[in-house]
């Protein structure tokens, strides 16, 4: 009976050596064979499950940033000779937490942190900041762009985010006492936000980032009254001596010439409606250089006196910075013309450099009279010219 129940086995399954030699699957003799290879089939879909899952949290932490036990997972996805992230975890260091390149052409950093709500941007090259196309959450980021958002720790990140400078109903809750708003005692700014100093720097102290001081209220924000002449006046916050931020809660604003924002106040009614949210007060005391532009600007002309840069708008003053003057904001002043035009004739070496305007000491512009143009690093454009 025993040979005969082999041969009949060997015939159905083609698997057996032999009853002699025992069960393919190692089931010693004396045991019950089925009962071997029943029991492991069992077990290998619990293992193989549990690997699976292991697999994909791993596939995921690579392609996406996420936080881990280990620590925050950065991931960008691009092509770069260096990654480097930059946040409220490193005081937005552009060097500190480099990104390591994978196998797979990504770029990866798993860096610990403290529970918490943080802003950051991955630095490209050393020198083009980039939201992180994966992060689920972003944050204005002052300039009229996005950072990105990495929470850690659960309940400790959320505590953190009801704290954080971006939480619309701790701003909403102050609506009240509106930033920019006029009261018989003067101009009231007010920010709602994590600070340990803020200033208000616009048109009416010549952007000055220290001359007016906020002060901090019990409730946590920060206030100041400020008596201005009536007008039209562009601002913004200055957080902690270096962070520039419009106001959430201002009712106006105008484009900063960084692709941004400046938020905007008006003091004294009929004056204050009166003046040209694009030109400042200022301007409108020159009414050749604001009022009377009827040339037109022209792309860089090379002569034999030098490069001819033409800029046609209102403006007080026009500054040409770039490349070749190491982005000086003050060494190479445009003269205006009779035709309300500005021009300036500079020796520039040959190459290919980057250039933008400074109007008024404070907006930059480009060049709209060239087509040449690249990134900025900061979402906008550089004008190009090219001496050969």
């Amino acid at each position: 009976m025993k040979l005969r129940a082999c041969l009949s086995l060997a015939m159905t399954t083609a698997v057996l050596t032999g009853c002699a030699g025992g069960w393919r699957n190692g089931a010693p003799a004396g045991t019950n064979a089925m009962a071997a290879p029943a029991g492991a089939a069992a077990a290998a879909p619990a293992k193989v499950k549990g690997a699976a899952k292991d697999g994909a949290k791993t596939a995921a932490a690579a392609t996406t940033t996420a936080v881990a036990s280990d620590g925050a997972r950065f991931v960008y996805k691009g092509e770069a000779k260096s990654v480097n992230v930059a946040g409220e975890f490193n005081a937005w260091n552009t060097s500190a937490d480099a990104l390591t390149k994978q196998a797979d052409g990504g770029w990866l950093l798993v860096k610990k942190l403290e529970p918490g709500k943080y802003a950051y941007k991955f630095v490209i090259d050393g020198g083009t900041w980039k939201a992180d196309d994966l992060a689920t959450e972003t944050m204005d980021d002052g300039y009229g762009g996005k950072n990105s958002v990495v929470v850690v720790g659960g309940a400790a990140g959320a505590a953190a985010a009801a704290a954080s400078v971006t939480v619309a109903p701790a701003k909403a809750a102050a609506a009240p006492a509106t930033a920019g708003a006029t009261t018989g005692e003067g101009a009231r700014f007010v920010y709602k936000g994590e600070a340990k100093s803020v200033n208000v720097a616009g048109e009416f102290n010549a952007w000055n980032t220290s001359a007016d001081a906020l002060t901090k209220l019990a409730d946590g924000s920060w206030v100041l009254v400020k008596k201005l002449d009536p007008g039209k006046y562009a601002y913004k916050f200055v957080i902690d001596g270096g962070t520039w931020k419009a106001d959430d809660l201002a009712t106006e604003s105008i484009d900063d010439g960084y692709g941004g924002k400046n938020s905007v106040v008006v003091v004294g009614g009929g004056a204050g409606a009166a003046t040209s949210a694009a030109a400042p007060a200022a301007a409108a005391a020159t009414p050749v250089a604001a009022n009377t532009v009827n040339g037109k600007g022209a792309a860089p002309v090379v002569t034999a006196d030098g490069v001819r840069f033409t800029y046609a708008g209102a403006a007080t003053q026009v500054n040409l910075a770039g490349d070749f003057n190491s982005w000086s904001t003050s060494s190479d002043a445009l003269k205006v013309l009779a035709d309300g035009t500005w021009t300036i004739t500079r020796k520039i070496t040959a190459g290919t450099y980057g250039y933008k305007f400074l109007i008024n000491g404070k907006t930059w512009k480009q060049d709209e009279s060239n087509p040449e143009a690249k990134d900025d690093g900061f979402g906008g454009k550089n004008s190009i010219v090219t001496i050969k």
